[in-house]
């Protein structure tokens, strides 16, 4: 029963309130299950916070290859949420890792991200599986000190996280390009317009406020398509198109090298995500990119990231792969945000030890050393060292007092119990 609630919640993305329901439902059709107890939704995240919490400190393996993948969350509040993931080199198979490849390793809660904080996290990473070969993260400000100072401190190679640094490129030649801004500006606008008339589903998609240019392949593909659509004869939505979309075709110059842009940006994110950071990897993505066809701006892109390639595959020992991109972790974030739902814009609560349990294999014999060796205590014990009070803690204590506060009235002494008990505030 306990295996089955957390994987229909890690594989099926069920909600907790769900879970129970689902169980009840398919159990009511077997005559021999359906006097069977049902778990609440509480026991079953109960349940889950006590794997994470098993898989976040069980004993590791030691080895003198592991490779360490760091980042940091934030929701609402001051606090940061630092997330370290390991692997072992030798058993990075050449494909995108996922959550079953990795191992929680380090899930700390801190007011003050410092670079002292991040290589304090780091050290005790290490002391948990032996050696560390390499480090992967982005090269966020608040990452850097503290993954610098402890590469530097115990010789560990640093390499940077591909995603990341595509988008760093991409803003680097767009973001003072005036027709970039007033094409991306006009996209909004025309979302705005469109999204409550009969062209809803030619509108264009959502642009992110922040790191916008990580997800500038999907503005791309929706401005290539709209083009390709008003230039196809007979199109079904043809005046549609003229009417909310005609302003598109003044930037066609733009969305040629931006979809150059992005097919090289593909081109090497992909090899990336499979291959590593490798000795031999310039000379493999450069033949890669050659059968593309690019103008002088695409090559030029595309020579800036073959430079960037260049220099982490020297980094990389001979006969050696590294992993070259933490897109692991910001899935994992997702998938936490998943299971808090609307509990995310709260802060930061017993669940993010949903994220241990998210990695890792989720079997029956796990579940049940988890379930022996880890109480409920420990989890209380946990959340009270790394969260301490929660936000909707403190907003109730602030906001809320007034709700249990009863009003005392002059009345007749047989009648004062009983307005006592109706007169609270609501």
């Amino acid at each position: 029963m306990i295996v089955m609630c957390i994987r229909l919640i890690l594989s099926a993305a069920i909600s907790f309130r769900a879970v129970p329901k689902a169980i009840r439902a398919t159990f009511s059709s077997f005559i021999a299950v359906q006097k069977q107890r049902i778990p609440s939704y509480k026991t079953v995240t109960r349940w889950l916070t006590i794997v994470g919490l098993y898989k976040l400190t069980r004993p590791k393996k030691k080895a003198k290859d592991w490779a360490l993948i760091v980042d940091n969350s934030v929701q609402i509040g001051t606090q940061k949420c630092l997330v370290v993931l390991g692997i072992r080199l030798s058993e990075f198979k050449g494909q995108p890792l996922t959550f079953e490849d990795m191992e929680p390793l380090i899930i700390e809660l801190h007011d003050n991200g410092s670079a002292e904080t991040v290589c304090k996290a780091l050290e005790k990473a290490r002391i948990k599986v032996g050696d560390v070969e390499m480090v992967c993260s982005d090269d966020g400000p608040d990452l850097r000190g503290g993954i610098n100072a402890f590469c530097k401190k115990n010789k560990v190679g640093r390499v940077f996280d591909i995603v990341h640094k595509i988008a760093t490129f991409l803003k680097k030649n767009l973001q003072d390009q005036l027709d970039w801004e007033l094409f991306a500006s006009a996209a909004a606008e025309a979302k705005r317009k469109m999204q409550q008339t009969k062209a809803a589903h030619l509108a264009p998609p959502n642009q992110r406020t922040k790191s916008r240019f990580l997800n500038i392949e999907v503005l791309t593909g929706w401005a290539v398509d709209i083009i390709v659509a008003m230039e196809q004869p007979g199109h079904p939505d043809k005046e549609a198109l003229k009417t909310h979309c005609g302003w598109v075709l003044q930037y066609k110059a733009l969305i040629q090298r931006l979809k150059q842009y992005v097919l090289i940006s593909r081109s090497v994110r992909q090899y990336v995500r499979e291959k590593g950071f490798h000795k031999k990897m310039a000379d493999e993505i450069e033949k890669n990119l050659d059968l593309l066809e690019l103008d002088l701006d695409g090559m030029q892109y595309a020579g800036v990231l073959h430079d960037f390639i260049i220099e982490q595959s020297q980094l990389v020992p001979e006969n050696k792969a590294w992993v070259g991109s933490s897109e692991i972790i910001e899935s994992l974030y997702g998938k936490v945000k998943h299971l808090e739902q609307d509990q995310s814009k709260g802060g930061f609560t017993s669940l993010i030890l949903g994220a241990a349990a998210c990695v890792g294999e989720v079997s029956t014999e796990v579940v049940a050393e988890a379930m022996r060796r880890i109480k409920t205590k420990d989890v209380d014990a946990w959340v009270k060292e790394q969260i301490g009070e929660t936000l909707v803690s403190k907003r109730r204590k602030s906001l809320g007092l007034w709700r249990k506060r009863k009003i005392k009235l002059k009345v007749e002494p047989d009648l004062a119990g009983i307005i006592e008990r109706e007169a609270v505030c609501f």
